[in-house]
């Protein structure tokens, strides 16, 4: 089972600052920016403002279905559900999590990065 924990620790560990557009890249996959990753009746789900999505406008806020897996290709990390991919830009950060806490969750359950 994947956990907020086991993705957080990923991206610190697989994420780059600078990002290598390559011919293995993979073009048109949506980008979650602003993302926290947060356990919900004990599955994990991405919420953020997605990017490059044809289906919803640029930054609208968003929840992932539950996360499946998660993997990175140069520098760039990526997670999987049952019917989308979706890359994670740069995460929450803490002042905005303070701001947003209401509309998250209670803040003993919700993963920090900075």
């Amino acid at each position: 089972m994947v956990t907020v924990d086991d993705i957080t620790g990923f991206f610190l560990d697989h994420s780059s600052e600078g990002r290598k557009v390559t011919k293995y890249d993979f073009k048109g996959v949506p980008v979650i920016e602003s993302w926290v990753g947060l356990c919900k009746n004990g599955r994990v789900i991405i919420k953020g403002r997605i990017h490059n999505h044809e289906k919803y406008t640029q930054g609208v806020k968003i929840n992932t279905s539950s996360v499946t897996g998660y993997f990175s290709e140069k520098g760039r990390v990526y997670v999987t559900t049952k019917n989308s991919i979706y890359e994670l830009g740069n995460p929450l950060n803490e002042v905005e999590l303070l701001i947003n806490i209401p509309e998250f969750q209670d803040p003993k359950k919700v993963t920090v990065w900075n």
